[in-house]
């Protein structure tokens, strides 16, 4: 028998970046590294990268298009160290302006349209290509795929489009139609009536659910609405499959189709972290002493980057590491009623 998570332990380690409440973010690598955010002491913020406890400072924006732009919060990183996210001011989402990281050079992108305003860099693969989205002047998103120095729109159909992720083949993932930016900013993930689009050599498959995360393979994580409840799924050749009989929704799946994202236990309005394989099912990867918790990703060496709120009001980010000898013990989420293809 396959026990899989059942006899896995983790290490919880504490990670000292700004909290996403606070217009943080983070983003984790395959190699273990994190990348986010900590404040200077004149209200700017500078990147920093976080490997094998030691805490690395990039430094802070250039100050484009002007020296308010000072506040970086990131979004993505690549095997390669390749870190993209926003740039935005004291202000608040608006206005902002996209950024690469890359061998120790900021690169601020132009808008997609002069008039846009703002934009943001969610993802970027192994080629160095980069996904992500506008805010127009009609006060609507446009999905763009930056590549070879130039933007793209995608043909994707939608009011509003956004673009989360893009693999080393070039598929790109993503939303469409509602106000989804102000949600991935916020980490209001789970929101019902988004529809999700799988973008593959020029073609659009349009999804019964939404999605946030993709793989190598071209898999999906996101989640569907059955029984008027929105729950977590994983997507594959187009097809959603629940992965859990609870409210919830999947941000996070890496090459093996581990998947994470949050659900909230019957009669709870308390998020909790959970992780899903197909042969080992779902655990609660909670750490001790939160009173809420959800992942932001996982990677290929089954490290899941989470943030959450503790019992004394904390709001930290944490790295959970597979260690026989950690502290924290999955433990088995058990649900009523039936999971698996819709």
């Amino acid at each position: 028998m396959y026990t899989g998570f059942a006899v896995q332990r983790y290490e919880v380690t504490s990670l000292p970046f700004i909290p996403f409440s606070n217009t943080g973010g983070e983003a984790l690598s395959n190699t273990g590294a994190v990348v986010g955010g900590i404040p200077n002491s004149d209200g700017s913020v500078s990147l920093a990268k976080w490997f094998n406890g030691a805490l690395t400072d990039l430094g802070a924006p250039p100050g484009l298009p002007s020296r308010d732009f000072n506040r970086p919060r990131v979004f993505g990183i690549n095997d390669s160290g390749t870190i993209v996210g926003t740039i935005h001011t004291s202000a608040g989402d608006l206005p902002s302006r996209s950024f690469l990281y890359d061998r120790g050079r900021f690169t601020v992108l132009p808008l997609m349209d002069p008039a846009d305003l703002g934009g943001a860099a969610i993802g970027v693969n192994s080629r160095g290509d980069v996904v992500g989205y506008d805010h127009t002047s009609n006060r609507t998103v446009t999905a763009w795929l930056w590549s070879n120095d130039a933007y793209s729109s995608l043909p994707v159909s939608g009011t509003s489009t956004v673009a989360f992720g893009i693999n080393s083949g070039g598929t790109i993932i993503g939303n469409r139609t509602l106000s989804f930016a102000r949600r991935v900013l916020t980490a209001q993930f789970g929101c019902t009536g988004q529809r999700g689009y799988v973008l593959s050599r020029g073609t659009a498959r349009h999804l019964d659910g939404f999605v946030y995360a993709l793989n190598e393979l071209g898999q999906a994580a996101g989640g569907s609405t059955s029984n008027g409840q929105t729950k977590a799924a994983v997507f594959k050749n187009g097809m959603a499959t629940l992965i859990l009989n609870l409210r919830s929704a999947a941000v996070g799946i890496n090459s093996v189709a581990d998947v994470v994202g949050f659900y909230q236990p019957a009669g709870s309005d308390l998020r909790r972290l959970f992780i899903w394989s197909a042969n080992s099912g779902v655990f609660d990867l909670t750490p001790d002493g939160y009173r809420s918790a959800q992942a932001a990703a996982i990677n290929d060496r089954g490290q899941v980057l989470g943030f959450g709120v503790t019992v004394s009001g904390e709001e930290p980010y944490f790295l959970l590491t597979p260690d026989p000898n950690g502290a924290l013990k999955p433990e088995a989420v058990v649900t009523a009623g039936p999971v698996g293809a819709r």
